[in-house]
């Protein structure tokens, strides 16, 4: 007889009673040893199950949203824009524009839904992924310091990031830029850094001041280099006022603004894009000084359905 494991076994099952020892010391140190750490996804890769962005992306930072008035921020007298569009021509100007289109969205001129004219410009954004933009360059004259009022109408928005307008160095998606878009309703602006340098790559986000739905609104902005900051009027009142910092650094972050896009682009998945997402502009206007409203964009009529004889 023999003891293995403190169990006596006879001599005719030893070599059956070893394997089974080796075996249950074998699982017992897999369950009690320590597992190897996680390896980190390489930077710039897209993440699994997912399409790879058009450019790489930090990883998302989402500071807790503003709740209150956004701080007071001075506004100087309206003055007279440098250039301006309200797409009345019937076409998108290409002495102006550089139209960039990618996956299925489109942007066309309509005259279905117009803030002011006969004509406005439409996003048109079905389930997928893609973005169209419209991008005109941007006068030495406003390289660190703008300001531009758009009149805009957003019938639906997904929960995720999606982009409206930006301000940046020249080529974007592959730019540095000042961004305005929206994340859970909310006003999102950004700085968002593609290019690297010494500041290196990467995003700086908030979150402040709700974006209308299914009406015409005056969306007015400053845009600031020196240093870097977004301010937004929604229909003359201030709803946005955001400075960023990223690696100690706040101004200068962007390198100088050559380029204006405003279009339509979104990071979420196509199930949350649960109908067609439709971004309307007109009124363009860009210059050294802010803008202003122009007249109210009457609401728009609904139909009371006829009474029964």
């Amino acid at each position: 007889m023999s003891y293995f494991f403190g169990v006596n076994y006879p001599h005719s099952l030893r070599p059956f009673a070893l394997l089974f020892g080796l075996a249950l010391a074998a699982t017992s140190s897999a369950q009690t040893a320590t597992p190897p750490a996680a390896t980190a996804p390489a930077a710039g890769t897209p993440a699994a199950g997912t399409a790879p962005a058009a450019t790489p992306r930090a990883a998302p930072i989402n500071p807790a949203p503003v709740v209150g008035p956004p701080a007071a921020w001075p506004r100087p007298a309206n003055g007279a824009p440098l250039f301006t569009d309200d797409f009345e021509s019937g076409a998108i100007n290409p002495k102006m524009w550089l139209t960039k289109l990618n996956g299925n969205a489109t942007a066309t001129i309509v005259q279905d839904n117009v803030a002011h004219g006969k004509n406005a410009l439409l996003i048109r954004y079905p389930a997928g992924r893609g973005y169209a933009f419209l991008a005109t360059t941007l006068p030495e004259s406003l390289r660190e310091h703008f300001y531009g009022r758009v009149y805009m109408y957003i019938n639906f928005l997904p929960a995720p990031h999606s982009v409206f307008l930006i301000g940046g160095t020249a080529g974007w998606p592959a730019a540095n830029w000042l961004e305005v878009g929206g994340y859970t309703g909310m006003f999102q602006p950004s700085v968002q850094r593609q290019v690297a340098g010494e500041t290196g790559r990467g995003e700086k986000v908030a979150f402040e001041g709700s974006i209308p739905l299914n009406r015409w609104f005056c969306l007015e902005w400053e845009f600031t280099d020196k240093p870097d900051r977004i301010v937004l009027w929604v229909d003359g009142q201030l709803a946005v006022n955001q400075t960023f910092t990223m690696n100690d650094t706040d101004t200068g972050l962007v390198g100088g603004f050559s380029e204006f896009d405003l279009g339509y682009r979104t990071f979420a998945q196509a199930p949350a894009i649960t109908q067609e997402i439709n971004v309307y502009y007109d009124d363009f206007a860009v210059g050294d000084k802010p803008i202003g409203q122009l007249t109210p964009v009457p609401a728009k009529a609904t139909a009371t359905p006829a009474a029964k004889p």
